[in-house]
């Protein structure tokens, strides 16, 4: 049986494959014909009918090969929807590689207005307060005051001035 499966599919291959690659153009399915044929030849090989003259192996083969095409949950089908689950799932990791990507750059970007910040302050003041609440990290206003030994008012007021020229920095320097 299979010695006359395989001299028929050598012999008129390229019938074969004109009428998979039909009933593939009508199904509008992304399918590739030598995924079909493949699949329909391992089907024929497992079913394992009395096959002895070539006309036997042509109608065997074409049924099958429809078959793959028309029936649901068929090997070419679960290919196909194998294949679609990785691009897609290929298409999410690159989303996400972007979004963190992009992430960085800002976080990079707020870095360097920063260091950008205190190399370029001027007043004395403002240079020792943001030392202290970026780099000693007295990141509340109540702490930064008790530091100071100021007022929160005080406080609070230098540490929104500063905030607000960082900010101005952010929207006026070239981004990573």
């Amino acid at each position: 049986m299979k010695g006359i499966l395989d001299k028929y599919i050598q012999s008129n291959y390229i019938e074969v494959k004109k009428y998979t690659d039909y009933f593939i153009s009508r199904s509008k399915l992304n399918l590739e014909s030598e995924v079909v044929i493949s699949n329909a030849y391992l089907k024929l090989i497992q079913i394992n009918p009395s096959i002895k003259e070539d006309y036997e192996a042509k109608g065997y083969l074409f049924h099958l090969i429809k078959s793959e095409i028309l029936w649901n949950g068929t090997a070419s089908k679960l290919e196909l929807v194998n294949c679609l689950n990785v691009d897609q799932q290929k298409d999410e990791e690159i989303d996400e590689y972007l979004t963190n990507l992009a992430e960085e750059i800002k976080i990079q970007n707020y870095i360097a207005t920063l260091e950008l910040y205190k190399q370029t302050q001027t007043d004395r003041v403002k240079k020792i307060f943001f030392e202290t609440y970026y780099d000693k990290g007295y990141n509340t206003v109540r702490s930064i005051a008790a530091h100071f030994n100021i007022s929160s008012f005080a406080a609070h007021g230098l540490l929104t001035e500063i905030k607000e020229e960082i900010r101005e920095l952010l929207k006026h320097e070239p981004q990573i």
